[in-house]
């Protein structure tokens, strides 16, 4: 892993010096909405909302890109009242990219989670990296990002680290791949896999992946199904399970 970092990150400044024309005109602006909630009433009353923000801004060889999930649910039981929650996690990143051609670019990232159920009460990252488009077609869109990052990780209280505080910060990597196959003009495969790592210590890792599925209703809405894994290898004793898996269907809005 950290051999083809070193790898990308060597031939995106290789790329400078071979620089081609810049990539295609696409949209200064474009926003990407999805959508997904249930309400279910009887014995046990339960809610849950899900959300995902994404939004890209070009101007000439530079692009702007930010993308958001939030997630949230929780359950009343009809006997004592009592409402629990038992999802409450967000993640962001906000990425710089320039493009040197229409295969390599750099890339800055600045990213943050949090998540009330796990080890942590937050945690950010942000750092330089690359982007290799390998594979740039009407059907197929396969793309590879990777940054080296500084890492901060805010602990709950009952899991401090050894020193007693809650803060540790350290030098990290992250590496993840977006394919997209245009299955028809009005349907599409998503797949996304990230995985995030300290680069002193192997076992503090973080993997998340999302398989989607989308059809077009009309020109700005769709109909989504997706399947999404977010795993914690470093996850205190207590915490419930190491990986947190969700299928949901969504209204998308493109525009």
């Amino acid at each position: 892993m950290k051999k083809t970092l070193g790898f990308l990150l060597l031939a995106g400044l290789v790329g400078t010096l071979f620089a081609a024309d810049v990539k295609v005109e696409e949209p200064a602006f474009t926003t990407h909405i999805e959508l997904g909630y249930t309400n279910t009433a009887g014995n046990t009353q339960s809610q849950d909302l899900a959300g995902t923000l994404a939004m890209k801004y070009n101007i000439g060889a530079s692009d702007v890109r930010f993308v958001g999930h939030t997630l949230y649910s929780n359950n009343e039981d009809f006997d004592t009242n009592i409402t629990t929650t038992t999802k409450n996690r967000w993640d962001a990143e906000l990425n710089y990219d320039y493009n040197f051609n229409e295969t390599w670019a750099f890339n800055y990232l600045l990213g943050g989670k949090g998540d009330k159920f796990s080890t942590y009460t937050y945690q950010a990252y942000t750092g330089p990296g690359a982007i290799w488009t390998a594979v740039k077609t009407e059907s197929h869109d396969l793309k590879f990002q990777a940054n080296v990052l500084w890492s901060f990780d805010e602990y709950q209280e009952p899991y401090e680290t050894d020193s007693n505080d809650t803060l540790r910060d350290y030098a990290a990597y992250q590496a993840s791949m977006e394919y997209v196959y245009q299955i028809t003009k009005t349907s599409k495969f998503v797949q996304y896999l990230m995985y995030r790592s300290e680069f002193a210590d192997a076992t503090n890792y973080f993997v998340k992946s999302k398989t989607a599925v989308e059809a077009k209703a009309s020109d700005m809405v769709s109909l989504g199904l997706a399947y999404t894994v977010d795993y914690t290898n470093n996850k205190a004793d207590d915490v419930r399970s190491y990986t947190d898996r969700v299928f949901l269907a969504s209204l998308i809005v493109d525009f």
